[in-house]
């Protein structure tokens, strides 16, 4: 047995202890050894060699990747399977060849699919060589050596024999430095072989059966806390059960199926309240937290940000809600978090007087008074052996809009359309001349042509319109016979945020908005 073998061996007893265990005791069958299904569905072609497969030994991808490849195989080769040997079959690779933790974080956005979210950046030459057609995270997502690189340079070729043309890769010897320059560059960046890999899969699988507390922010939306119990399933994976809550007290359940790729990649199909949610992962290296995204499933681009923490973690403030108080207000605020029942009552800053609600382990509800002559910043609070960050304001001195640069897609027919989610970001100015930053608040929403251009063209008019909430639904697609050449309902704006603050004194923000054509191509990794 070779020692790549044996490594993969333990890698996946250690991963697969708990399902097999979950399935016993279920009473269903143990689900089909992967090694084995790739032996007999992939080794027509990827020849066997003590204990390697040509070429699919030689990568490694995360759970998404391999799902590409797999789809790759079916497409072009014609590869037959059905829908559990083809999870089987991503789930074995991903854990025997897949990315350590610290490896996959820099692409995380692309698998958590969030939208406008800046790309890596790895100088001018792989910048336009690999993204012009997808994100760097793309390739950063992978691993192989030098060969490997240039191998998919030439599949690349292979499959798009017009690809300079369609990459505008004219401006300069594009197969030349594919073929030769770029491929040990890539190895250099994204090495097959690597310490941290090697690292993570010597540590044992981790059981994220139990309580855990969660928060999570949806942009535009609300903010939602509660607790999430999670258990093992018949199937080898995990259920989670949530009862959230958000800041004005309306309750919404909802319950995950979810699987666990190369020991810490928590994939799930969910429901929140009415809605059919994905849910994009990652598990903490030492299993005590779980953060990343869950989004719409029909619609990638809505959806927010979780953060899940075991409930007997160590003390810990995860949110305060609201975020920020204004001198001279009372409110209720809730402080979310781990070991807030400690001794000591809470103590939330100098001129803030407070009044208990409710008070548990993991919420504490306080009814806060915030003097009216209250110094501006950043006041300790004290839950337990707990502590967080309240800002405290007198007024909202400047709006940033987030995203600062967003992307709408026309929607018609079979293809929907790609909303933009806006959210209005508050700064009050310290005595000091610096700015603290005061979270998300409600604003006025407008759309306005971008420049001279857009103006002429009109392109406010025709491109979509913009929600209360901040999201914007772009048009339908096809040609406008009431535009300039009957064109496509494509615009160029700018949307603006106003955040009033008195009765006479408003701050405006500004982002930039393109909405653009149809999404025709949604891969999992875009």
């Amino acid at each position: 047995m070779s020692n790549g073998l044996a490594r993969d061996i333990r890698w996946v007893a250690s991963v697969a202890a708990l399902v097999l265990l979950a399935a016993a005791a279920a009473g269903a069958e143990p689900p089909p050894d992967g090694r084995t299904l790739v032996r007999t569905y992939c080794s027509g072609c990827h020849l066997e060699k003590d204990g390697a497969f040509a070429r699919i030994s030689a990568i490694r991808k995360t759970p998404e990747g391999w799902v590409m490849t797999l789809f790759r195989m079916k497409q072009v080769h014609g590869l037959a399977l059905d829908a559990d040997t083809r999870d089987a079959i991503v789930h074995y690779l991903a854990d025997t060849q897949g990315l350590a933790p610290s490896e996959a974080a820099a692409g995380r956005f692309a698998l958590e699919r969030r939208p406008n979210a800046q790309d890596i950046d790895q100088g001018p030459e792989i910048n336009v060589m690999c993204g012009r057609c997808h994100t760097i995270a793309r390739a950063a997502l992978q691993r192989r050596d030098a060969d490997e690189w240039l191998k998919l340079a030439h599949t690349h070729l292979g499959q798009w024999p017009s690809l300079e043309y369609q990459a505008s890769g004219r401006d300069r010897p594009w197969w030349q430095i594919a073929s030769t320059e770029l491929p040990a560059k890539l190895a250099a960046l994204y090495p097959f072989k690597s310490d941290a890999w090697t690292a993570w899969r010597a540590k044992p699988a981790r059981d994220l059966a139990g309580s855990w507390v969660v928060v999570g922010h949806e942009p535009g939306g609300r903010d939602l806390y509660g607790t999430a119990e999670i258990a093992h399933d018949a199937t080898g994976g995990y259920t989670a059960h949530y009862s959230l809550a958000d800041a004005a007290g309306i309750v919404l359940g909802g319950e995950s199926h979810a699987l666990l790729y190369t020991g810490y990649e928590w994939r799930g199909r969910s429901t929140l309240g009415p809605r059919e949610t994905r849910e994009v992962l990652a598990v903490s290296e030492d299993g005590s937290r779980i953060t990343g995204r869950w989004f719409d499933a029909e619609h990638a681009e809505e959806g927010g940000d979780w953060t899940l923490v075991r409930s007997d973690a160590p003390p810990e403030v995860l949110a305060v809600l609201p975020r920020a108080l204004k001198a001279g207000t009372t409110a209720v605020v809730t402080v979310v978090g781990t070991g807030l029942a400690g001794p000591g009552a809470p103590t939330f800053g100098a001129g803030i007087g407070a009044r208990i609600v409710s008070s548990s382990a993991n919420v504490l509800r306080a009814e806060l008074t915030v003097a009216q002559d209250a110094a501006p910043g950043a006041r300790t609070l004290s839950v337990g052996k707990a502590s967080g960050s309240l800002p405290i304001y007198r007024q909202v001195d400047r709006v940033d809009v987030s995203p600062p640069f967003g992307i709408a897609r026309l929607g018609g027919g079979k293809t929907p359309p790609v909303t933009a989610q806006f959210e209005a970001l508050a700064f009050t100015r310290l005595p000091g001349g610096e700015f603290l930053a005061l979270g998300p608040m409600a604003a006025e929403w407008s759309a306005e042509n971008f420049d001279a251009e857009a103006t002429r063209t009109d392109d406010v008019r025709f491109a979509g319109h913009l929600e209360a909430g901040g999201r914007y639904l772009p048009a339908g697609a096809g040609p406008n016979p009431k535009r300039e050449y009957s064109g496509n309902n494509v615009g160029n704006l700018a949307i603006v945020a106003r955040i009033r603050d008195g009765a006479d004194r408003a701050v405006e923000g500004r982002s930039h908005l393109i909405v653009t054509v149809q999404r025709w191509n949604t891969p999992p990794i875009y």
